[in-house]
């Protein structure tokens, strides 16, 4: 009996520890060509900075979901070139977890966003 008690915490405590893992992220990609001296992503009313990201470099944070929302970005690139894009959804509630999105800076400098 002490053996299944023990064996029941030990699942209790891996499922705690695994949902406690699931975080929402957004990773930007830069395949410009130039650096990026600052991309701005505004999600659920927050905004994620990203500064001086090197050509061909990634790189990726997390956000919190706080209720239904699209992502907006804006990028700022060491030539001068600024691009906007909006794309996605995200919704608060049960769906406020797991979410992921990238955000690639093609050569052409446009920005193209996906959910993951």
């Amino acid at each position: 009996m002490r053996l299944i008690n023990t064996v029941a915490m030990l699942g209790l405590a891996l499922t705690l520890t695994s949902c406690g893992k699931v975080q929402n992220s957004v990773t930007v990609v830069n395949n410009s060509g130039v650096k990026v001296d600052r991309v701005t992503v505004t999600v659920c009313g927050q905004d994620v900075v990203f500064e001086n990201l090197g050509a061909s470099k990634k790189a990726s944070q997390s956000f919190s979901v706080t209720g239904d929302s699209g992502f907006i970005v804006s990028a700022s690139l060491s030539d001068g070139t600024v691009s906007t894009n909006s794309f996605g959804y995200v919704t608060g509630g049960a769906g406020a977890y797991g979410n992921h999105a990238e955000i690639e800076i093609l050569p052409d400098k446009s920005i193209k966003g996906k959910q993951l």
